[in-house]
């Protein structure tokens, strides 16, 4: 019966299986393999890292197919890539599935240009590869070039070099020259496109991208690489088209003012942006500001700013005021929390934990009871803060949000693999917390799997206002990343909205929902 299925109720199927069920959908018979291959090898995520899928929705970022990596080490990413490079090069057929490949940036160049060498040759519906560091990658894509939708400019190292030798920007004016322009979609780069642009692709045409990746780095280039004016980035790429934009700076030190030296706010030009990300930049508000009321059609929202920076409310009610409030579905950012960790820090003259027991749930109250003061804090002189290692051991929340993180990283949790860079990271604070306080992991006292996720559910309990406070003021969230927490929302009895963890939400009962009392809970 599913054999006699049409290709295009197989892929909208598809959609809703996990990467592991549509593999298991090819040895149901050949059929039906000849239609679910195409789907398999479409769009490849190529890993360095496992990829762990969410518990609370598995089918987040499955417009990917990854890499079946068991363990966080390179030589199983490096064995898996050649694998994939065998199958494809015996195979016309498989090569001819692949349309976007997406890497990441620890792989093994030499693997990699293998791989690639085989998808110039053979994958003849090769459109986009993208997101890699290497010249070399971008010198074999030449071949290809005219036909992708993408162009990656990497930049002259993996770090910020000294001194640039000017046969760089030659060769990335080669690559340009190599492209389809009319036909480009997305475009990364790692330096200035304005006097890029200016000496080495003068006359193009503006560029009618959809997705920008700018990275700002510190690269030093001699004067006479660069001798015609810089244009502006309306010059160079056609703001009327352009829906998402991606800027990371490279710069760790204040130095510079980046928002002048890049020329940032021209970017405000851009007034049909739908998605926002800045990534490792120093906080500027008023440039913030400026992009709240510039772009008026804002669906996503991401900030990362240096030393977790936290935005103030004066900024979220902006955002509240702004057009983009009724078509936000996705804001990840860092907030001042509107209730304190459940273990914090009281300073003085004798420094101290102090215990927040914030939400008074059963749940909760048994956490504290039997995790927190009975575990972690078992008498009234562990409170006390003799030294820096005092806090390492038991300031629990920093260490599994922020230091040994629990969840997986995705820039974008609903089209982006989750990457784990440990094997099991609950499982592997647990044991870290047990060693620093000294307790056998046969010990009654000593911390399980179970006793991190539930203080970690006990901790997005205690985020219940700041939650609530969100979902208030953008009523058209899907996803909210609050302080490294990620959650995706949720529609409960009576249309209540709730936030779930996206990670490790087994057996997570939400303190957001009330009790409805109607007709149907009282008589039926």
């Amino acid at each position: 019966m599913l054999d006699d299925l049409p290709l295009e109720i197989i892929e909208c199927v598809a959609r809703y299986l996990p990467q592991g069920d549509r593999i298991r959908l090819t040895y149901v018979s050949s059929r039906l393999r000849s239609k679910v291959l195409p789907i398999i090898y479409r769009n490849i995520y190529l890993n360095e890292t496992p990829c762990a899928p969410s518990d609370a929705d598995p089918l987040l970022g499955n417009n990917w197919s990854c890499l079946s990596i068991p363990r966080p080490h390179f030589q199983y990413a490096d064995s898996k890539l050649k694998a994939l490079t065998r199958s494809l090069e015996r195979s016309s057929l498989l090569s001819s599935y692949v349309e976007v490949v997406y890497c990441t940036w620890h792989l093994d160049l030499g693997i990699l240009r293998g791989f690639l060498a085989v998808l110039v040759r053979k994958a003849h519906n090769l459109r986009e590869f993208r997101n890699f560091l290497h010249l070399e990658l971008a010198t074999d894509l030449k071949a290809v070039g005219s036909r992708l939708r993408s162009l990656d400019l990497p930049p002259p190292g993996i770090l910020p070099q000294k001194l640039v030798s000017k046969s760089y920007l030659s060769l990335l004016g080669d690559l340009v020259r190599h492209s389809q322009l009319d036909s480009l979609t997305s475009l990364n780069i790692y330096l200035d496109p304005g006097i890029f642009c200016s000496n080495y692709a003068p006359g193009m045409r503006k560029l009618r991208l959809r997705k920008l990746g700018l990275s700002l780095r510190g690269d030093k280039y001699n004067c006479s690489c660069f001798k015609a004016p810089r244009l502006a980035y309306s010059n160079i790429f056609d703001p009327n088209y352009l829906e998402k934009l991606t800027i990371l700076s490279w710069h760790e030190k204040q130095d510079i003012d980046i928002y002048e030296q890049y020329h940032l706010f021209e970017l405000l030009d851009f007034k049909n942006l739908k998605e926002l990300t800045l990534m490792s930049f120093f906080a500027n508000d008023s440039f913030l500001q400026e992009c709240i009321r510039s772009f008026g059609q804002l669906r996503r929202l991401k900030l990362d700013y240096m030393f977790g920076h936290s935005l103030g409310s004066n900024i979220i009610e902006l955002l509240a005021q702004s057009p983009s409030q009724k078509t936000l579905h996705y804001l990840d950012l860092k907030f001042w929390e509107l209730d304190p960790y459940l273990v914090t820090i009281e300073q003085g003259r004798r420094s101290r934990f102090e215990i927040n027991e914030i939400c008074k749930c059963e749940s909760c109250k048994d956490v504290f009871r039997n995790i927190i003061r009975k575990k972690l804090f078992p008498s009234q002189s562990a409170l006390n803060i003799q030294s820096i290692e005092d806090v390492t051991k038991r300031d629990i929340i920093t260490k599994i949000i922020s230091v040994d993180p629990i969840v997986p990283y995705a820039r974008f949790v609903d089209t982006r693999p989750g990457m784990l860079f440990v094997e099991d990271p609950v499982l592997g604070n647990a044991r870290t917390i047990n060693k620093a306080l000294g307790v056998a992991e046969s010990s009654e006292s000593a911390f399980t799997r179970s006793d991190i996720v539930r203080v970690y559910h006990a901790h997005v309990h205690s985020m219940k206002r700041t939650f609530d406070y969100f979902l208030q003021k953008f009523p058209s969230l899907k996803f909210l990343s609050v302080n490294d927490v990620p959650t995706m929302v949720c529609e409960g009895p009576g249309g209540q909205h709730y936030n779930m963890p996206v990670f490790n939400s087994a057996g997570y009962l939400s303190n957001q929902i009330y009790e409805v009392v109607d007709e149907e809970s009282l008589f039926a």
